[in-house]
């Protein structure tokens, strides 16, 4: 009998452009997949062919919607879990990025709370009238200095030899400004900065572990076959997944991070940060006025502030940096671009390792491909039997 679509469901046109495409990356897989469907539907198609009457044809074309069914459904399956368990990285992935950039926020505010107060210590134990006096001839020490290197420079121009040989300068740092650098120096910044990111980045990447391995697709309903047995459909699909045990959730997370990579030798990105940064002196540059008129607790009272404003730009100055300073080790990315775009990284690679442990040479897309072949089929189908 005559129908519509009669030579699309009958040829499976709706299947050649998918199966070709599968043939060219896997041909065993292809062929495999490719029987498997002719198999589905060869009693249905046996009864559509030999239908003398519209109840025969419809019988034969409604086992044919049965057998598809069941057939597709395994593609499904297959699309439907890998598309939950990715979405599940997805979500997770702004919830470690958020943690990872709280914790190295979190820590260098710790770290500097920490300074702070070893410095305040050193203050109050430093808080004599002498202290008190060495900030007010801060300015006649630069001027001390400024008159020997004078007189050595012109001395040398016309004697050959400087007048004043033992040149000991005056110290013109304030005393704020010794405490700063003594108690955060960039190579002390640096060191501190390099434990915590590297702390952070291997509960990032231990985290990561988890949640790939806590999400490993299902392998039963991935390799479900009770439908298409029911039917008598006989699909073997064989995919090269082997036994799920096989398959280490932790060997997955090993494989993603060996090909995504995270920044090696923190220390070395760290000096490269502060490389770039002023002295925590200058951020005192405004700290250090005349004390010697106040009172020693006032003195004392004074340089704390000023080391407290001055810890605080520097340490705020920080964390903008976190945002908006650009590293050539870092792809030319700030470090908060960096592990955002790393986390993508992540997931789509998790993607393409469970292809390749589960599938061979195939990829998603091949197998979406498929599911709007079925859609088609199916709808050639309904309308034949309409």
């Amino acid at each position: 009998m005559d129908f519509l679509y009669k030579k699309e469901i009958l040829e499976l046109e709706a299947f050649r452009p998918v199966l070709t495409e599968i043939k060219n990356v896997d041909p065993a897989m292809g062929e495999n997949m490719e029987q498997a469907l002719k198999a589905a539907v060869k009693e249905s198609h046996e009864l559509i062919i030999k239908a003398n009457t519209t109840d025969q044809l419809h019988i034969g074309l409604i086992k044919e919607q049965i057998y598809i069914q069941a057939q597709s459904s395994q593609y499904l399956n297959i699309t439907d879990e890998i598309t939950m368990k990715k979405n599940n990285l997805l979500e997770f992935m702004p919830q470690i990025y958020n943690q990872f950039m709280n914790e190295v926020e979190q820590e260098m505010t710790r770290f500097f709370q920490e300074k702070k107060r070893e410095m305040y210590a050193e203050i109050d134990q430093d808080g004599s009238w002498y202290s008190g006096l060495r900030d007010t001839t801060k300015k006649s020490g630069q001027l001390y200095n400024f008159a020997i290197n004078k007189i050595n420079s012109v001395s040398k121009e016309f004697q050959g030899k400087e007048v004043i040989s033992d040149q000991r300068l005056v110290d013109t740092k304030s005393i704020v400004e010794n405490v700063l650098e003594k108690h955060l120096s960039n190579q002390k910044v640096t060191n501190q900065v390099s434990a915590i990111f590297e702390a952070a980045v291997k509960r990032y990447k231990d985290a990561w572990m988890q949640r790939i391995a806590d999400n490993v697709p299902d392998m039963k309903r991935i390799s479900a076959f009770s439908l298409t047995q029911t039917t008598k459909a006989n699909l073997k699909i064989n995919f090269q997944y082997g036994d799920a045990e096989k398959v280490l959730a932790m060997g997955i997370g090993s494989a993603v991070f060996g090909t995504v990579g995270l920044a090696m030798g923190w220390h070395t990105l760290t000096y490269a940060l502060f490389n770039v940064f002023p002295p925590i002196a200058l951020f005192a540059a405004l700290a250090t006025v005349l004390v010697g008129v106040l009172t020693k607790d006032k003195a004392v009272e004074k340089r704390k502030q000023d080391i407290n404003e001055a810890v605080t730009r520097y340490h705020h100055f920080f964390l903008q940096q976190l945002y908006v300073l650009k590293l050539l080790e870092l792809e030319n990315k700030s470090i908060s671009e960096y592990i955002e775009l790393k986390g993508r990284a992540i997931v789509e690679e998790t993607v393409k390792e469970w292809e390749r442990k589960y599938f061979g040479n195939l990829r998603m897309e091949h197998f979406r491909k498929l599911n709007q072949a079925f859609v088609r089929h199916l709808m050639y189908v309904n309308e034949a039997v309409e």
